[in-house]
């Protein structure tokens, strides 16, 4: 089978020739252009051949047209760059947040990242645009996250105004990257769709309504993925989502495992590796055992092998390979 029709007939949920595969990750010190971001991607790609390419954009991307700036630690190429300047301190700060144009300033520059993918690999390879939910961007926009759900609790209608900026922008940015040929977007919660942040009540407030009006523009794709960032996951209360695939981390022992979920959805399932532990740790065995293992959890069927989350820059390539040698060996 060819990577798209083996991803088309998994979320039939009928019989390829191998399980599909998908792994992602940050390159830090290659994501201060398009051209490099592209590069990057597309060269991650090339090296394992992933059935479903997810695209990771510059991993502050999202907040950097409403005033969010970062630099580099110096630490060296695999360090996440930090954050120096938030435009959120004082309540009164949000009334700020306006809509911005997605084509221009950083959201822009993604958009021609996407199109250099495109025209690389469109027809060839599915790929997804990630795309964080509104609740999620909002609260990138807040130097902490205590100050965050302080707002969220006491100054809720200042904050929805916010969100309701950020969601028509990223609705545009969404319709953008669906002309641009992405087969859906990724559509990741990251802290705010599980309970070490947030609580079930001020996600669907503050999460679900906004959530729902950014995945309308993408319903024309046709791999829009749901990942439920995290341990201590609102996976269930993310199943009905208008997605054929959710992403979550069935590794750990707070999560549904993938045995657990499969009676309750029909939804393609992209997990299995824990990405922080045995990715990063091995060895080449143990990492070979956890993808025959979630392969076999999985029953055979709607299922695409991938981490629980971005691969870590520090993870070891032996490692990856050997995730993807599980994989192959099943042909």
């Amino acid at each position: 089978m060819t990577r798209r029709e083996r991803i088309r007939t998994t979320l039939r949920g009928e019989r390829v020739d191998r399980p599909p595969m998908a792994f992602w990750r940050h390159f830090y010190d290659r994501e201060g252009s398009a051209q490099a971001l592209a590069d990057a991607m597309l060269s991650f790609q090339q090296a394992y051949d992933w059935d479903l390419m997810k695209v990771n954009p510059r991993a502050s991307y999202h907040v950097e047209d409403w005033g969010v700036r970062t630099e580099r630690s110096g630490a060296g190429p695999l360090a996440k760059p930090r954050v120096v300047s938030s435009p959120i301190r004082e309540p009164a700060d949000w009334d700020r947040i306006r809509p911005v144009d997605p084509t221009k300033g950083a959201l822009g520059e993604m958009l021609d990242a996407e199109e250099r993918i495109a025209a690389k690999i469109q027809g060839e390879t599915d790929w997804l645009m990630t795309v964080f939910n509104p609740i999620s961007i909002a609260a990138d926009l807040v130097n902490e996250d205590a100050v965050f759900l302080d707002h969220l609790r006491r100054h809720g209608e200042r904050v929805h105004g916010a969100l309701r900026a950020v969601t028509e922008t990223f609705a545009e940015f969404v319709r953008e990257s669906m002309q641009r040929g992405c087969s859906g977007i990724f559509f990741a919660t990251t802290d705010y769709g599980n309970a070490t942040v947030i609580d079930r009540g001020l996600m669907e407030e503050f999460g679900r309504p906004y959530d729902l009006r950014v995945l309308e523009e993408a319903r024309r794709g046709s791999l829009n993925t749901i990942h439920v960032c995290g341990p201590k996951a609102f996976v269930k209360e993310h199943l009905d989502y208008p997605v054929p695939i959710i992403s979550w981390a069935a590794h750990d022992p707070t999560n549904p495992s993938i045995s657990k979920l499969r009676p309750l959805t029909d939804k393609t399932f992209l997990t299995g590796i824990d990405h922080e532990g045995t990715l990063v740790q091995g060895p080449v065995e143990a990492v070979q055992a956890e993808a025959r293992a979630a392969i076999e959890a999985s029953g055979g069927a709607r299922f695409i092998l991938g981490p629980g989350c971005a691969v870590p820059a520090d993870a070891p390539e032996r490692h990856i390979a050997a995730a993807r040698e599980a994989v192959l060996a099943c042909a």
